[in-house]
């Protein structure tokens, strides 16, 4: 045998018996893990710290099907920052906190005023939360959303999950907000992040979730109503759905639009007024009507329709645009379209304010509905 097949030998050996010298502590089995289900930040109760920390542990059990009630555990810890907090959690349990399975991030309203990066820094360098993380504003606090417990909540699931992958409900007034998506909108300049606000009640069994929030760097926060909320989702993401409440010319309808798509130019000529051409073309049928309706009539249906929905879209850009928020970006649009120039970004800033908006509706109502 020749020297070199000897070394190779050799060297295989000496391989599988350092190999079998290794231990496997690196691995971590399912039983000696937490798993991490959702995190909530209030402000802390202690003057000298800055940060509430709450995490929500999902227990053990042997089977769904032995298994009544959904059980959780709940640490909480105090301090001036994120990071420190959750390595003070782990202190109190026995087991590794496992984040894989971390969906909720709940923010405090008193939290969401001025510089949120410090408070997000700990989340978003996080490869393994990016883009699994949803983030909602809690009310009254995120301790007590997520401890809310609903009567119906079957053991193993989170209720809250629910809400925002489009497994459980696909309400419309559902604001879904990833926090790759928060983080990016917020830092853009010419657009907001939108955020859903989940309101539990004081017997801590079930939340609301019909408002949402737009926010910006050194702007307050700007409530939406549950109507500003549904348009913001109709037109952004396109959510389908009833309550489209239309009252014109003595007529009371009721929409389902089942597809919206939003077309937005940015004009700025000298000499005219900045103008921001908004296109909407939407499709749908009528639930309701306070009126005998005719099919032979739909097309005058769809224009007192599109009418209607026009002064409401305008209504809702014109309160943004006086709350200084831009969640449908039409300064992002502005900037795309134009050459990157020093004053750019100053002349958006003083066009924003003075921007008209043109909004034509384009509805197509299908049918007035089934009646025999």
């Amino acid at each position: 045998m020749s020297t070199m097949w000897t070394k190779v030998i050799m060297c295989s050996v000496l391989l599988i018996l350092f190999t079998s010298l290794l231990s496997g502590c690196a691995y971590k089995g399912v039983d000696k893990r937490s798993f991490v289900v959702g995190i909530g930040v209030d402000p802390a109760e202690d003057t000298d710290k800055k940060f509430k920390v709450t995490v929500k542990l999902a227990k053990p059990i042997a089977s769904l099907k032995s298994s009544t009630a959904n059980e959780y555990t709940f640490l909480e810890h105090e301090s001036n920052s994120v990071a420190e907090a959750i390595r003070f959690l782990e202190t109190q349990d026995d087991k590794v906190m496992d984040f894989s399975q971390t969906k909720i991030l709940a923010l405090n309203e008193e939290l969401l005023t001025g510089d949120l990066f410090p408070l997000m820094d700990y989340f978003v360098r996080r490869g393994d939360l990016q883009l699994i993380l949803y983030v909602l504003m809690a009310k009254p606090t995120a301790e007590e959303v997520l401890k809310v417990q609903p009567p119906l909540e079957a053991a193993g699931e989170n209720f809250l999950y629910n809400f925002f992958d489009n497994t459980g409900t696909e309400s419309p007034y559902v604001t879904t907000t990833f926090l790759f998506e928060f983080r990016r909108e917020y830092d853009t300049v010419g657009q907001s992040s939108v955020l859903p606000v989940v309101e539990a009640n004081e017997a801590g069994t079930k939340v609301t979730i019909n408002h949402s929030v737009v926010l910006k760097n050194s702007v307050q926060p700007v409530i939406l109503t549950p109507m500003q909320t549904l348009l913001n989702n109709t037109l952004m993401v396109g959510a389908n759905g009833y309550g489209y409440r239309i009252e014109n010319e003595g007529f009371k309808l009721l929409l389902n639009l089942d597809r919206v798509k939003m077309k937005v130019k940015v004009h700025d000529k000298k000499g005219q007024k900045p103008r921001a051409e908004v296109r909407i073309k939407a499709v749908g049928a009528i639930n309701e009507s306070n009126k005998v309706l005719k099919l032979e009539q739909i097309d005058y249906y769809s224009k007192i329709a599109g009418e209607s929905l026009e002064e409401k879209v305008k209504d809702l850009f014109v309160h943004l645009q006086e709350k200084n928020v831009d969640p449908f970006g039409f300064g992002m649009k502005y900037r795309s379209t134009r050459l990157n120039t020093k004053d750019k970004l100053d002349r958006w800033k003083a066009i924003y304010p003075e921007l008209e908006f043109d909004v034509k509706v384009d509805m197509q109502l299908k049918s007035v509905g089934a009646m025999n």
